[in-house]
């Protein structure tokens, strides 16, 4: 019996929950995220795995079986995730903030922003995320027209 999941058997746990919070882009979520933050992803897996999977009746082999590319076997895991999920609501909101800081650093842009203003224009650019603040702000000019 598997007591420390390892990343491989990670990566299905992620990517099923991924999915089931961000449909249709779960599984490329889930590719991202192993590659950029595996200490999140194994976070996610083992606490899945301590929750609701360890123990469990031939699980071990449907998670390897996931893990090496079974897509029958991953739709199973995501459908018994599912279930589990919707039935115990604090542990789905567990679930779901892990999902949301991977979703965050994986999607983050931390790039600069770069913005040209001009004649006395003004222009506001924001980032979201856990690490980012927004503000707002600035000077506002009103030139009174002459000509009226």
């Amino acid at each position: 019996m598997i007591e420390q999941i390892p990343l491989l058997l990670a990566t299905p746990i992620a990517k099923a929950v991924l999915d089931k919070f961000y449909e249709g882009i779960g599984s490329k979520l889930g590719e991202k995220a192993v590659e950029l933050l595996p200490e999140k992803v194994k976070q996610l897996g083992q606490l899945v795995w301590d929750k609701c999977l360890r123990g469990k009746p031939e699980i071990d082999d449907l998670l390897k079986r996931a893990a090496n590319g079974s897509e029958d076997d991953q739709r199973k895991l995501a459908s018994y995730l599912d279930k589990v999920l919707e039935s115990d609501r604090s542990f789905k909101q567990e679930v779901q903030k892990l999902a949301e800081e991977i979703n965050l650093q994986v999607n983050n842009d931390f790039g600069q922003m770069t913005q040209i203003n001009k004649d006395t224009s003004i222009g506001y650019q924001t980032k979201t995320g856990p690490n980012n603040k927004n503000f707002f702000g600035g000077t506002h000019h009103h030139i009174a027209d002459s000509k009226k």
